[in-house]
């Protein structure tokens, strides 16, 4: 179980990543550098938004899954959080973002931000969570540098898009620093996955 739901969460990882990528040669109109990914969620090619939403939401499904495989020791909190970010992901297709500056000008553009604090924050927690395992399973040791740094990363990526939603001096390159946080996350998924396969 918990080698097949590792290679699932790098299928549906490599499929999100194809599919930002897919977005970003499309005539969107949107800016990569200033404007965010959930803009893409409005207009002509919010379905691929919507995509790429299920595909990283069934990435972090499938790693909560395979996480639950493992025995004895079963990191709880990191399998609620990857969870919390799935279904905050599959939730923001019925709230689309607010756009023109100000994200919280409607009721379903501030819903839309929310969902985007828990997924955000609950994948960030996940990634810098998982020290439960590097001391109950001596093979995850050789791992353990390069995960934390990795998970370390991607909360750096987190707190980078909290705060370009408020700073003057980070608003302008919003869009750049979330698609580094996006692209942490798929690493992430990536790394997590593989060692999954190696340990089980």
């Amino acid at each position: 179980m918990v080698n097949a739901f590792s290679v699932l969460a790098m299928i549906a990882a490599s499929a999100q990543l194809g599919i930002l990528v897919t977005l970003h040669v499309l005539p969107t109109k949107y800016d990569p550098v200033h404007d965010a990914i959930s803009d893409y969620g409005v207009g002509d090619y919010r379905r691929y938004f919507w995509a790429q939403l299920a595909a990283g939401a069934l990435a972090c499904i499938c790693i909560a899954v395979a996480l639950t495989g493992l025995h004895p020791y079963v990191p709880a909190l990191v399998v609620v959080l990857l969870l919390a970010n799935a279904a905050a992901r599959l939730s923001m297709p019925a709230f689309p973002t607010d756009q023109s500056g100000n994200r919280f000008q409607t009721v379903k553009g501030t819903i839309h931000m929310l969902l985007a604090v828990v997924a955000f924050g609950a994948v960030a927690a996940a990634a810098t969570g998982l020290g439960g395992l590097f001391s109950h399973y001596p093979a995850w040791h050789s791992a353990k540098g390069l995960l934390v740094t990795v998970g370390w990363v991607v909360l750096a990526g987190a707190v980078a898009c909290a705060l370009g939603l408020v700073g003057p001096r980070l608003k302008p390159i919003f869009g750049l620093i979330e698609r580094f946080f996006t692209l942490s996350v798929i690493v992430w998924i990536y790394l997590i996955s593989i060692e999954l396969i190696r340990v089980s």
